[in-house]
Parts: structure tokens; C-alpha cells; sequence
């Protein structure tokens, strides 16, 4: 169901049009980690649903046509499909677009800023009536001012999603990422932890403000963050930083740690399953919180983690978007929100116990 819900949100959505090739079973079984029965399934369901053909000898392409209308255009700009967030998230907006009869038309970045600058001169030369953004490496100040002026020029809204740009004043929609951190972090000191790593993301603001709540946290609490036992990581990094061979560095400096706090499940979880492999002492000792609360297959465990609330947050950006559209003052009126504070339950989270 994971790869055919990923598969069918990024057809649907325009991502692969009519006739792209779609990635071989070889692709999806490394990409997803699944055996290539479980990636022929998925495929099979695609295929039956006419969304894609195999061709034997050649591949398997997209059969799903979108029809071209004449209904409203807003565009959606994502940074990177995250396998497990993006489908709730896009179907939170698609519903909402589809109840007031306008068209999506989605832009992906892969998190590079010159794709960023491609996209929004593309929708200031189409028809589009406003768009939903989520910043491309939004903890750095943004080069593409002047396309953004551009478009406010042209009386196109723009809402942020996830994040927001430091250098720009756009209203956005967003977790309250530092209080869920705070919050999670305060949960691993009640239980008596005191040596805590974490792990987070630099090139983006949500790694930063959720930093930032851990920081504020501890430093509420007299506790010093040792700087070995924190790994900052980015985008491009990504495979390094999560090698065998990094972890096992970052594994030897925090194995005095009793708890770790990452920066999203997929983090978290991908670090467990190191550690299972590594240490099954420390990998059942280790108490660990995360973010997003997304279920990510079948497991012993479940992490304790901030709620994102996903198709909620895909909905109220929709909705704002469309109210920003009927707005003539939308620059000056307020239409950012934040989540409050939400924490998943699970059985990650071990009282530590004083000898």
C-alpha cells in the first residue's frame, strides 16, 4: 500500500504525465526496501486502476492522461516527495481544490534553489491564480526575491506551508515546531534522562526551530549539550551522514547517552534499525522521540512523536489559499496559523532509573 499510494499520488499530480517512464521494479525495491513481490503487487494494482502499462522489453510508462480545463489554476510547490508525508498532505489540498472546482498544478524543487526559481517564473507566465509554497532550504535566506516581488506585483497570493523564508514577509501555515520540541524534550528529562543526542536538519527551518526547542529545554533544566552528541545533517549529506560508517562514529561518541530526540520519524526509525543491527543492548536501552507520528511498517516499537497534522494542514493551506484569491488587501491581512502541540503515544520512552 506504501508504494501504490506513492505511486498513485505522483500521477494523479501531474509529478509523471502520460507516457514517462515509471521506475522499474529494480528502482522501487531499493528506494522503498521491500521485496520485489511486494513492488510486483503494487504494480499490479497501478496497472488495474489504468494508471500504468508494462510493456514487456521496454519498461512500464504512465497511461494516466490529466485533461486540460479551463478551471482556476493554483500552483503547489513542494521541496522533495517525502514517501510518507507527501500523499496526506496532497490529498488535505486536492480535496478542498476539488470541492471549489480548481486545478492543481504541482511544481517539485528537490530541495535546489535554481528548480525553486524555474517554477515561479513558470507560474508568473501561466495563468495561475495564487500558490502554496514549501521553501526550498528555508533555514538560509532566500536568492529569489525579486521572482517572489514579481509575482506580488501580478496580485498573485502566496501562502508558505512547513516552513517560511527569514528575508520574507509571507503569511505561512506551520507546526509549532520549538514548543513540540520543548515538549518532547521535557518528557525525556521527566523520566530521568540527562545524557540526550540528537540528531537534526540544517537546511531547513523546521530542523532549526526544532533545535531550538530541545536547546531552550535543556538549558531550562541546567542541562549543557555536549556538541558530540548532536548530528547536524542536510539534503546533500544525507547519504553520508547516514552511511554505516557515520553512524558507528556518532554511535561511538553517544553511547553513554540514555535518549535521543531526531527530527523525524524517518530518522529516528532508520537510526533504530542501525542499532539493531549494532548493539541490541543500547538499541533497547535507548529511549527516543521524534516527529511527524508516521507509520513507517510493522514494528516492535512505536516512537513517541509530535503529531504534523498532515491532511489537516493540506486542507487549512487550501482553504487559505482560496479565501487569499477573493481577498483584494491579502498582503496585509494575517492568514498564518500553527498547529498547537499534539504528542503521539507509544513505548519508546523508558523511566530511567537511578542505581
Amino acid at each position: 500500500m506504501k508504494i501504490y499510494n506513492w505511486g498513485k499520488t505522483i500521477i494523479i499530480s501531474g509529478v509523471l504525465k502520460y507516457g514517462a517512464k515509471f521506475p522499474s521494479e529494480n528502482i522501487l525495491t531499493r528506494k522503498f526496501g521491500f521485496s520485489r513481490e511486494t513492488v510486483r503487487g503494487a504494480l499490479e494494482n497501478l496497472e488495474k486502476e489504468g494508471l500504468i502499462e508494462r510493456i514487456r522489453g521496454s519498461g512500464t510508462y504512465v497511461s494516466f492522461k490529466i485533461e486540460e480545463t479551463s478551471k482556476k489554476k493554483v500552483g503547489l510547490i513542494l521541496s522533495y516527495l517525502s514517501d510518507y508525508f507527501f500523499p496526506r498532505l496532497y490529498d488535505g489540498i486536492k480535496s478542498i481544490m476539488d470541492e471549489e472546482n480548481i486545478q492543481i498544478e504541482l511544481a517539485v524543487t528537490k530541495n535546489n534553489l535554481n528548480e525553486e526559481a524555474y517554477y515561479l517564473e513558470k507560474f508568473r507566465n501561466m495563468n495561475i491564480s495564487g500558490i502554496i509554497v514549501e521553501g526550498t532550504k528555508s533555514s538560509f535566506p532566500n536568492p529569489n526575491v525579486k521572482l517572489y516581488e514579481n509575482l506580488i506585483e501580478k496580485n498573485i497570493p502566496i501562502i508558505f506551508i512547513h516552513n517560511h523564508y527569514s528575508n520574507m514577509d509571507f503569511d505561512s501555515i506551520e507546526m509549532s515546531d520549538a514548543k513540540c520540541s520543548y515538549e518532547l524534550t521535557k518528557l525525556l528529562i521527566d523520566n530521568g534522562h540527562r545524557n540526550i543526542c540528537g540528531i537534526f536538519k540544517y537546511d531547513d527551518i523546521q530542523g532549526i526551530e526544532r533545535y531550538r526547542g530541545f536547546m531552550e529545554c535543556m538549558t531550562e533544566h541546567d542541562i549543557i549539550i555536549n556538541d558530540d552528541f548532536i548530528r547536524w545533517y542536510s539534503t546533500k549529506d544525507f547519504d553520508y551522514k547516514f552511511s554505516k560508517s557515520s553512524l558507528n562514529s556518532f554511535y561511538k561518541k553517544t553511547k553513554h547517552c540514555s535518549a535521543m530526540i531526531a527530527y523525524n520519524d524517518e530518522i529516528a526509525y532508520k537510526y533504530a534499525d542501525f542499532l539493531e543491527t549494532r548493539s541490541e543492548k543500547f538499541f533497547k536501552e535507548l529511549s527516543m522521540v521524534s516527529f511527524d507520528d508516521a507509520v513507517l511498517g510493522d514494528r516492535d516499537f512505536k516512537i513517541i512523536s509530535g503529531i504534523h497534522p498532515k491532511e489537516k494542514l493540506g486542507r487549512l493551506a487550501a482553504r487559505s489559499i482560496i479565501k487569499m484569491l477573493n481577498d483584494n488587501d491579502w498582503i496585509n491581512n494575517n492568514y498564518s496559523y500553527r498547529f498547537p502541540v499534539a504528542i503521539s503515544e507509544g513505548n519508546s520512552v523508558k523511566k530511567l532509573v537511578e542505581k
